[in-house]
């Protein structure tokens, strides 16, 4: 199953990727494996902000393609309304969802805090260690 997130960096940045394996693509970039994303190795990774499930690549790459288009308010917008990804893609003409969005899948259900450190925290954005349960 091919799912699409979003990832805050700790310059506020977005990055938007898609995967099958939200658990191993969120330790790549948490600790900037070469297997991850160039971006991500040089924009520290902060927080998982969304996760979208799909039925198939076709679907998540075009989603994939379509926030990365946006501009970052656009993003943020999604985030707030993340049930509107079928929007941005079908401009409404799906009668079904084929994105199902997963707000409450943050960064600690794959990353763990090491003992004696803390979690990372800016301006109204925390980094989310804990998955939201």
């Amino acid at each position: 199953m091919p799912y699409i997130y979003m990832i805050r960096c700790t310059d506020q940045s977005l990055y938007t990727g898609i995967t099958t394996d939200v658990g191993r693509r969120m330790q790549e970039h948490f600790y900037r494996k070469s297997s991850g994303a160039k971006y991500t190795r040089s924009h520290k990774m902060l927080s998982l902000e969304m996760v979208w499930e799909t039925d198939n690549w076709s679907l998540a790459a075009k989603l994939e393609y379509r926030i990365k288009q946006m501009p970052k308010s656009k993003k943020e917008l999604l985030l707030l309304h993340p049930e509107q990804a079928d929007e941005i893609v079908s401009a409404g003409q799906q009668d079904r969802k084929v994105y199902i969005p997963h707000p409450d899948w943050k960064l600690g259900r794959y990353i763990k805090e090491k003992k004696g450190e803390s979690s990372y925290e800016t301006a109204g954005t925390a980094a989310s260690f804990s998955d939201g349960a």
